[in-house]
């Protein structure tokens, strides 16, 4: 997740954090030790200009409530199928290129929810869109936004979660 330190980005304030950031790093945290039995921590975060994320796929809630924006998470190969298969433990199909794609879709969606109620009483009222998850590679970051980046590391492997806002 070599974007955190990126050209042009820059610290993100500790009001910053508290406010938006920690309800997601809260219901990322969460989601990923319910869904898939993984605990995560924070590698770095950083606050830049939108840009192409590096990965594999992500999964993209954009925001419904007037306000433009999108929580975007994106997952390496590796993660993908490792959160996938954890999430699908027991089951007897294999875990193929669909449900990869299916759970990381099913984790945005969660996480998403999470931080929507952990945000019911703050500035941030957000709802969201169901996720779209694609490739990297066919994603657009949102034109002239902002882009808050939380990258998190566990023993499924590392991945990151992307604000996008008007900030």
């Amino acid at each position: 997740m070599s974007e955190i330190a990126a050209e042009g980005s820059e610290p993100v304030s500790a009001e910053m954090r508290e406010t938006l950031l920690n309800p997601f790093i809260t219901a990322t945290s969460a989601a990923l030790g319910e869904m898939a039995n993984t605990e995560v921590t924070v590698q770095a975060m950083s606050r830049g200009p939108g840009r192409r994320p590096l990965g594999y796929i992500c999964a993209e809630l954009r925001l419904t409530t007037g306000i433009k924006g999108s929580l975007v998470l994106v997952f390496p190969k590796h993660t993908a199928e490792t959160l996938a298969k954890r999430m699908l433990a027991g089951v007897s199909i294999e875990v193929g290129e669909q449900l990869i794609r299916d759970c990381a879709g099913e984790i945005g969606n969660v996480v998403a929810g999470q931080a929507k109620a952990l945000l019911a009483a703050s500035p941030y009222h957000f709802a969201f869109s169901l996720p779209t998850v694609v490739d990297v590679t066919n994603f657009q970051p949102p034109p002239g936004l902002d882009c808050l980046i939380v990258a998190f590391n566990g023993d499924s492997g590392d991945f990151a979660l992307q604000l996008f806002l008007k900030l």
